[in-house]
């Protein structure tokens, strides 16, 4: 794999937000130096969620003058907050958005716009039809779906409508294989979020691998994240993997994690069996507290 080579990971939002991660947040200047670092190494596609996340990664593009080389995904979140207050919900698009993520994002267009559905039925189709109208205009190149469960995609008859789907896929999801299946057949790419579950699934399976005696945390630690990334990355019916990368060190670790390829059996067999045992001492953890 070439170092420019394009690789099949994308630099998820909450790299520019302290909140939704146990990894301690990167400053402005670590960002730039992530962002930039993933564009030389082939990361091309970048992930702003939340407001705050296009702010940022508007900012830092801007001030390398690498838009051309991103594609940027952008979401119906609109909330303003700071680091210790809550990142708020999904709201449906209206007008007046489009002009707020592309001034956010110091850009004339977004790469992909992300559908988070609501309860609603006919809020989504007429939040379908203004995407769809901004797309048109040039405003947006594709449009993807946030699928909680197969329900979501049964609201939506004009599946062609979107490029992407995209929902959590890692050790602990265990309903996600299916869904991914499903998106495939219908067409869809599909962006896997949450490969180490914003680092506390990670965090869990480390203390029982130490627990187990395995070795100590600093060398456990990047051995499983490497397991979980990979586990996820190449799963049969996933193309890309949306990941936080809060130091550009772990920039390296991941490419790694993309050239060793799927996990071997062995590989397999020591992540599922740590994660399970990881879930039963926090069961039971769970049982002592409810009694005392």
């Amino acid at each position: 794999m070439s170092p420019t080579a394009e690789i099949p990971l994308i630099l998820g939002g909450h790299t520019f937000i302290s909140q939704l991660g146990s990894d301690p947040a990167a400053s402005e200047h670590q960002q730039g130096l992530i962002v930039q670092s993933c564009l030389d190494s082939g990361i091309r596609w970048f992930d702003t969620t939340y407001q705050p996340e296009r702010l940022a990664l508007g900012r830092v593009l801007d001030s390398l003058g690498r838009r051309a080389e991103a594609s940027i995904i952008a979401w119906n979140f609109f909330t303003d907050f700071s680091p210790r207050e809550p990142v708020g919900e999904p709201v449906p698009y209206c007008p007046v958005h489009i002009d707020q993520i592309l001034e956010q994002l110091r850009t004339s267009y977004v790469d992909c716009l992300v559908l988070a559905p609501s309860d609603d039925g006919e809020q989504n189709r007429q939040q379908e039809q203004l995407l769809l109208g901004w797309q048109k205009r040039g405003y947006v190149r594709s449009l993807g779906l946030w699928i909680t469960d197969l329900a979501v995609i049964e609201h939506f008859p004009n599946k062609q409508s979107f490029r992407f789907a995209i929902r959590p896929y890692n050790i602990a999801t265990d309903d996600a294989a299916s869904i991914f299946a499903a998106c495939k057949r219908i067409g869809w790419e599909t962006l896997a979020t949450s490969p180490f579950f914003r680092g506390w699934e990670l965090d869990r399976i480390a203390a029982e691998a130490v627990a187990q005696s395995l070795g100590p945390d600093a060398t456990v630690r990047p051995m499983l994240a490497d397991l979980m990334l990979r586990f996820t990355l190449f799963q049969p019916d996933v193309d890309r993997v949306i990941v936080a990368i809060r130091k550009t060190e772990w920039i390296g670790r991941n490419l790694e994690s993309v050239a060793r390829g799927p996990l071997t059996i062995e590989e397999r067999q020591l992540l599922q069996r740590l994660r399970t045992q990881a879930a039963g001492r926090n069961r039971w953890w769970r049982r002592l507290l409810r009694r005392l």
